[in-house]
């Protein structure tokens, strides 16, 4: 655990910050966090989309036109939705000397086969509209084939993030948002860490942060303004924002 004795020694902390992902695993818990928003977002830009479209092809886009918009405006819809909507799964492993917290879109597999399956469609489809609207439908069908296999081994990598323990920190929970932010007594950004919780295993995570900082400053309030309105953290915050 790290002390104020270390807070410049900056060797020793970045060597300890990359040993825990060599460190054994004492508690791991994971939490997910749903997400909405780009359930609406698709939904808005899939209805502005379709109102364009048919707007423009009365008068200024021919099929191969046509064809490469209603395709534009399915991907995107669709990307909204799956990625934009993505749970977020966090992943928190407790080491001897910090947490390194893994945090990541939950995207399902079909989502990938989906937008993959768009762009293969896509080359087919433009393929066949040469023959109807001449060589100019090539360039949709070449606009989708890069699609396809642009995203044939596409996948969101998880972030990866770690937070060192400090002697003396202060530790708030949340209640109504199981939330659960730690600010150590020092300018030291790398121990500051906010840990979203579920219902179900925040008093564990709660816990079990005892366990790693027997001298951190522990309270219990009930909304997120509480956390920031509180004496100890504005006490412990203060150093932070002097520079």
């Amino acid at each position: 655990m790290l002390t104020h004795k270390d807070i410049d020694n900056n060797d020793k902390i970045e060597t300890m910050r990359m040993a825990l992902y060599n460190e054994e695993v004492l508690y791991e818990y994971e939490t997910i966090e749903h997400q909405y928003l780009g359930y609406f977002a698709g939904i808005g830009f899939f209805s502005v989309m379709s109102w364009m479209l048919y707007d423009f092809s009365q008068d200024m886009l021919d099929t191969g036109g046509v064809v490469a918009f209603s395709l534009l405006t399915i991907f995107m819809t669709l990307f909204f939705i799956f990625f934009g909507s993505a749970d977020i799964k966090r992943i928190y492993k407790f080491t001897k000397n910090g947490i390194v917290t893994e945090k990541a879109d939950v995207v399902p597999e079909y989502a990938y086969q989906c937008i993959r399956m768009i762009g293969r469609v896509g080359v087919v489809v433009c393929l066949i509209a040469v023959v109807f609207v001449g060589p100019m439908a090539f360039i949709g069908a070449g606009a989708s084939a890069l699609l396809s296999f642009k995203l044939v081994n596409f996948r969101l990598k998880p972030m990866m993030f770690e937070s060192l323990y400090f002697d003396e920190s202060v530790i708030i929970k949340s209640s109504k948002i199981n939330y659960i932010t730690v600010v150590p007594n020092a300018n030291f950004l790398l121990s500051l860490n906010g840990l979203f919780c579920n219902k179900d295993n925040v008093d564990d995570i709660f816990n079990t942060l005892r366990e790693f900082y027997p001298n951190g400053h522990f309270y219990e309030v009930e909304k997120e303004d509480d956390i920031y309105e509180h004496e100890k953290f504005k006490e412990f915050l203060h150093p932070m924002v002097q520079d």
